[in-house]
């Protein structure tokens, strides 16, 4: 009965021992296959940043960029060019303008086009170097003889005390406290379209506009009657155009950095120009348009 006892005791011990060994082999394994999996985790991560394409987002602003355009506009057509040259894809998608600049301040998107450059969005959003430049003018009604000859000498806003303005937001001139506490009399819209059917129906005196995206917006709204508006002789502003870039999408700030750099050897070697030329807005900056 001793010798029975004794036997069992062994074999248990052993039936341990395996057990043990069994367990301690597979815990080695899981280890070793979570370290190739965590490997592999980090390789596949770091492929996908690579080939990731950037989400940038725009609103229709003709003829810079328009969903309803061949290649969606000479804006658009430049910024992909530049990522391209930088070796970035990129999706482009179409918003209203305010949920495009929302989207880039989430970090949703990495950047939208084109913006001119304002103190205030300057603290939410980077910047990018400036892509193309174009002048502003001051429209107004041709009937409005008055302002036509008041304002042959105006330059800025604060010089049309007697007189509405109309504008929209992020635009380079500021936002409706700023202007009213001038002592300009504003109104205010969401866009260029409605800006300018404003001032045909009279319910402001002028606007500020660059000179392509007002002339195509005439063209477009009224073209029975596009001589119907008229610029006064001075321009607003010689204004410089931009991207407005994420602070909170992943690794922004070397995106911008690939972006400029890019951006740069493209004026370099006339591409930029040749892509204007080809959506023909080869026109003089400084020539008068009306």
């Amino acid at each position: 009965m001793a010798n029975d006892q004794k036997i069992q005791k062994v074999i248990l011990i052993m039936v341990l021992l395996i057990v043990a060994i069994c367990l301690w082999g597979c815990t080695t394994e899981n280890k070793q296959q979570d370290r190739v999996e965590s490997t592999n985790i980090r390789s596949e991560s770091s492929e996908n940043q690579k080939t990731k394409q950037l989400i940038i987002v725009t609103g229709e602003y003709a003829p810079y960029t328009s969903e309803q355009s061949a290649g969606y506009g000479a804006f658009t057509q430049i910024v992909e060019a530049a990522l391209k040259e930088s070796g970035l894809e990129s999706e482009v998608a179409f918003y209203p303008w305010a949920r495009a600049s929302e989207m880039v301040e989430s970090g949703d998107a990495w950047a939208s086009f084109p913006y001119g450059y304002v103190n205030e969005m300057a603290q939410i959003y980077d910047y990018s170097e400036p892509v193309i430049q174009g002048p502003h003018k001051f429209y107004y009604l041709k009937s409005n003889e008055k302002l036509a000859q008041e304002g042959a000498d105006f330059k800025r806003i604060s010089d049309f005390t007697n007189y509405t303005f109309g504008g929209a937001n992020d635009y380079w001139y500021g936002d409706k406290a700023v202007i009213e506490s001038s002592g300009v009399k504003v109104e205010w819209a969401n866009d260029v379209d409605a800006l300018l059917k404003m001032l045909y129906a009279g319910r402001i005196d002028f606007l500020i506009e660059d000179y392509r995206v007002a002339e195509e917006a005439i063209g477009r709204l009224f073209p029975d009657d596009c001589g119907a508006f008229a610029t006064l002789p001075n321009i607003a502003s010689q204004h410089d155009y931009y991207l407005i870039i994420s602070k909170n999408y992943p690794n922004s700030q070397m995106y911008r950095d690939k972006f400029n750099t890019a951006l740069q050897t493209l004026k370099n070697n006339g591409t930029i120009d040749r892509i204007l030329r080809e959506n023909g807005l080869e026109i003089n900056q400084s020539e008068d348009s009306r």
